[in-house]
């Protein structure tokens, strides 16, 4: 049960976490009808994207255009900015925001999958999340081939997807050890949709209360 809505003085950050294919979207997508429907404001964005110049350059990220693993890096820097600015003024608005990847992401597709630099990649990863501060991070963990297959059914691939098995194991190795380093609650992802929607509304209502 979602508690009703009451003054949130700093908002609430959510921030699903996860790999392509793990049905984040899904789950971000039920997340915010159910708590609209208990009268919560929500503001669901993404990473990578989430504002006008963000959503400009993630199409340049997905281009098919050769590009060495550090141009990708501070491309993703580079959208990731204007969107902590958009978290903030939200956060100041008392709303809800549900976030679809977040600085983990970089971790994941960028340290653990494309070789950045582990030094310089965790640094980035620390100041995003210390800038948006989520109240919970969720990963969404399922077997690479089985996710890897529900995106090809869904959607031709992008840049990153037509990228070779290994390197999805990569970045899955990626979130699993940046969820520890972030205390985020781990849930599987090959249950049923209804299922993992369930364990969801308990996490963030689990928040909504103690925030009340």
């Amino acid at each position: 049960m979602i508690p009703g809505p009451h003054p949130l003085t700093n908002g609430l950050v959510v921030m699903f976490e996860g790999s392509d294919g793990v049905g984040k979207t899904t789950q971000i997508e039920l997340t915010q009808k159910a708590l609209e429907a208990a009268g919560w404001p929500v503001l669901s964005t993404r990473n990578l994207g989430g504002t006008p110049i963000g959503e400009a350059l993630r199409e340049v990220l997905l281009s098919p255009v050769e590009r060495p693993a550090m141009t990708d890096f501070y491309v993703s820097l580079a959208i990731q900015e204007p969107l902590l600015d958009l978290i903030d003024a939200t956060r100041k608005e008392g709303k809800i925001v549900l976030m679809d990847r977040g600085p983990l992401s970089l971790a994941a597709y960028q340290v653990f999958g494309a070789g950045v630099d582990e030094t310089t990649g965790w640094r980035h990863v620390e100041a995003g999340m210390d800038r948006i501060r989520p109240e919970a991070v969720i990963l969404y963990d399922m077997d690479v081939q089985q996710a890897m297959e529900r995106k090809r059914q869904r959607a031709s691939a992008d840049y990153f997807e037509s990228k070779p098995a290994d390197y999805f194991q990569r970045v899955a190795e990626g979130y699993r050890t940046a969820a520890g380093r972030y205390d985020a609650t781990v849930i599987d992802a090959a249950q049923s949709a209804e299922v993992i929607q369930e364990q969801t509304i308990a996490i963030i209502s689990g928040l909504l209360a103690t925030e009340a």
